[in-house]
Formats: C-alpha cells, structure tokens, sequence
C-alpha cells in the first residue's frame, strides 16, 4: 500500500442540535451539546486510517487544551503526528456546527491552521516527497497550494485537493491535480462556471469527481458521464460525509485500485458516516464498507 498525507485543518468542533434554527436576533432552546475533534483535514486522515491507510497528518495546532486533546485523540487513530507544527502565539482552530432535521450549517474560525502556510510547506517539502497520494481542503492558506502543488506533480504524486469552503483555484494549478472532489455547489466557484454538472464533467474527465449527497457521486471517464448511487440510509447527521468520501478515496487509490472502484468505495463509506453523530465518530472501518460492497 502508498503511504497517504493529509495537508490541513485541525479544529474541535462543537456541535448543537436543536428542532428549530434561531432567526437573526432570537434565542431558541437546543436539545444536545457535545464536543469532536474535526477540521477537514484531520476527517480525512482519521477516515482513512480507519479503512486501513497509512496516514500522517502535516497541520497546525495551538498549544493549548484543544490542541492536547486532538492531538491524543489522533494518536488514538492511529495517524501519524510526527510533523505537526505546534504554534504558541494563535489558538487551535474551532468549529461551531449547528444539526437540525438531519442537516447542518457551520462557522469555521481558523485559529492555528493560519499557520500552515508557505513557510510550513518549505520546511515539509522533503518529507511530503516520501508520500505517494497527498490530500487536501480549503481551511488552510490557499497559497500553499501555488508553492506545493507544482512540486508535487513534477514528481509524479497523486494529488488529492478537496475545495471546501468553496473558493477558485487557479487553472494551471487546477490542471496538475489528479483528483478535484467538490460537491454539488462548490464546483461553480471551484471553477469559476455557471455550466451544468454534466458539461463541466466532460471537461475534466477523471479528474473531477462531483458528491451530490442522497443523488450518489458524478464523474466522466473519459467516455461519458458515470453517476453511482448512493447506499440507502437514513441520515443522523451530515457533518463530514464529504470528508469520509475524501479520505476513502485516498485510500483505494494508495491500494492501486483503479478510479471507478476507488470512487464506489469512498461513496459507500460516506454514505456509512451520516449514520451516526459527529464528524470523525460517524466515520466507518474497513469491515463495515467492505460488507456492505459484497452486498452491492
């Protein structure tokens, strides 16, 4: 197996659930609290070390109580830690998601993942070259992705990036990517378009991979548009399916197994992690998607 590195966000996240979403200016009352660690990045590096990759996390934490407990929580995950940069002067990054009728709206405050950035990357460029898929988000300084990006393809890596939150990347960074996995709405300002799903997929045939939650994962392969279904469930809470998708496909890929497969199974193991509440405590294992593929 390719050894996998996730370049990105580390938050903790604190979720709400409540039966109504306050309007601007009122109060309502919530029915739970609890608290996760999450950031995009370290979802999908727990996401696929839990379906069997070998994956090492590149971020930033702050040296406070937040950044102790991701840090244990991660090792329990077993991921790999050895190259986090541990910054005292900014707090480790938080996430506030409010869960309402199976569905979800957040407020990012970044925090420490300002810190990975170009400055990071320099002194990581080596240990980066050592990894065969490299992974991405959107959480952390997008000029990372200008100095990295073209190294990495001049060696011939597997380059991962999921833009999320939604922002535009430059084309000639766009076209030395392997794989763009936005979803349904990020890929207009991914790509700066107003074009339908279908015409912008023809124009990045396997490389751009399109989740469209309960309507299962769109891409071209190179002869025409693919669509495959999600799995049947019944949502608990969407919060990081996208990532679970992420890191599954990661995954598949550092096992060589080709686009195609590589994408049903990161579909069947997003659709898994809306099952259950939480970012990274909904994601599956490896035995649970692989049941459910033989069912398939």
């Amino acid at each position: 197996m390719g050894k996998i590195a996730v370049v990105g966000s580390l938050n903790m996240d604190y979720f709400i659930e409540t039966d109504v979403l306050p309007k601007m200016g009122e109060t309502v009352l919530g029915n739970h609290f609890f608290r996760s660690p999450g950031g995009k990045g370290a979802n999908q590096a727990v996401a696929a070390s839990r379906l069997g990759g070998d994956v090492t996390m590149f971020g930033s934490l702050g040296e406070d109580e937040n950044g102790h407990a991701i840090r244990e929580h991660l090792q329990k995950e077993r991921v790999d830690l050895a190259h986090l940069n541990l910054v005292g002067d900014r707090p480790t990054g938080v996430a506030f998601v409010e869960l309402c009728g199976g569905d979800n709206r957040i407020i990012v405050v970044p925090g420490a993942n300002r810190s990975t950035n170009v400055n990071y990357m320099q002194r990581i460029t080596t240990e980066l070259l050592s990894y065969d898929v490299i992974v991405f988000q959107f959480e952390t300084p997008l000029e990372i992705m200008d100095f990295i990006i073209p190294v990495l393809h001049r060696h011939g890596k597997i380059i991962i990036v999921n833009p999320a939150p939604a922002a535009k990347l430059n084309q000639t960074i766009i076209d030395k990517i392997t794989y763009l996995t936005p979803n349904g709405h990020e890929f207009q300002a991914l790509l700066d378009t107003n074009g339908s799903i279908d015409e912008i997929l023809q124009a990045y045939p396997n490389k751009l991979i399109i989740t469209l939650g309960d309507k299962g994962v769109s891409y071209h392969d190179g002869d025409q548009v693919v669509n495959i279904p999600c799995i049947e469930v019944t949502p608990v809470d969407t919060t990081g399916s996208g990532d679970t998708f992420t890191g599954a496909l990661a995954t598949a890929l550092a096992e060589g197994r080709n686009l195609h497969d590589s994408i049903l199974f990161a579909n069947t193991a997003a659709g898994l992690s809306v099952t259950k509440r939480g970012a990274q405590s909904g994601m599956p294992y490896r035995n649970e998607v692989e049941s459910l593929l033989r069912e398939r």
